[in-house]
């Protein structure tokens, strides 16, 4: 791993992956640290790009540690609830939770990313047998009709991380319905943002070192709920209200406010069984 690895994203989302892994690996170093992740500190230093850009971002920094260990946690348990499960991570970027699972082995896991991000992915981090890769937009339904095929009765667990605030309500309202439809008995853990934060890419300091924008945001957490009738909330996961002293004052200020409270975080949905 000496020689440099340089990445060639076209796409402006695809390009704020390199966020969440530079907050992980800077996590790593810390001696108070929420999340351990080696491999995203290796990461970094095998891959050709500015990362300093992000280096003063604190608030993203506990958010992206507190949300790390949430999901880990929530999908380490979905895989010891469950026979033959099947983890599918959207959006995945250069995300390494499948190296850091307690239970990985007993599960099958899917990276899923745009062609250029997975292209670039198996650069640095080669799928292999138990983690394997998809290249398609989460948006196109190919790839729930091949899962579907493939893992016929399997009960299905999928983390959309930093994604769905990047697009339109619609094309995520669809994408939602399209998932109820095609894996019923699974569940979906969804990070989303306020609707205040729409159009305010700007206000993130790390985001705003790329051409990518908030399109869409949802502030109450049944909403998804009137999308499709198999849909149930199961959790609600607001970053500020977690690792508080690492939030300082201002996260202290983002509990006063409720809006700025749940500006960001993770609502959890069980996809039941169509009748």
């Amino acid at each position: 791993m000496n020689d440099k690895v340089k990445p060639h994203l076209t796409d402006s989302v695809a390009e704020t992956l390199f966020i969440p892994l530079s907050m992980r690996a800077r996590e790593t170093e810390r001696p108070d640290a929420i999340i351990r992740d080696p491999l995203a500190v290796a990461l970094t230093r095998r891959i050709d790009y500015d990362f300093s850009q992000f280096k003063h971002d604190d608030m993203s920094l506990t958010g992206v540690a507190v949300r790390t260990c949430y999901l880990d946690e929530r999908t380490d348990d979905f895989i010891a609830r469950h026979e033959h499960p099947v983890v599918v991570f959207l959006g995945c970027g250069l995300d390494t939770r499948r190296q850091r699972l307690k239970q990985a082995d007993r599960a099958v896991c899917y990276e899923l990313d745009l062609p250029e991000v997975i292209d670039f992915r198996e650069r640095v981090l080669p799928s292999n047998e138990r983690d394997r890769y998809i290249a398609s937009s989460m948006f196109d339904s190919g790839w729930m009709d091949e899962l579907h095929t493939r893992h016929a009765g399997q009960p299905f667990v999928f983390v959309c991380e930093g994604v769905a605030m990047y697009f339109d309500i619609g094309m995520v309202k669809d994408f939602v319905c399209r998932l109820a439809a095609h894996f019923p008995d699974s569940e979906l853990y969804l990070e989303r943002s306020s609707r205040m934060m729409v159009n305010r890419a700007n206000m993130h300091s790390s985001v705003r070192h790329t051409q990518a924008q908030f399109k869409s945001g949802m502030d109450d957490p049944h909403e998804p709920e009137t999308w499709a009738s198999n849909i149930r909330l199961i959790d609600e996961f607001y970053y500020s209200e977690h690792a508080k002293r690492r939030w300082g004052l201002a996260g202290a200020f983002m509990r006063l406010v409720p809006t700025l409270r749940r500006s960001f975080g993770i609502w959890a949905y069980r996809i039941e069984a169509t009748r």
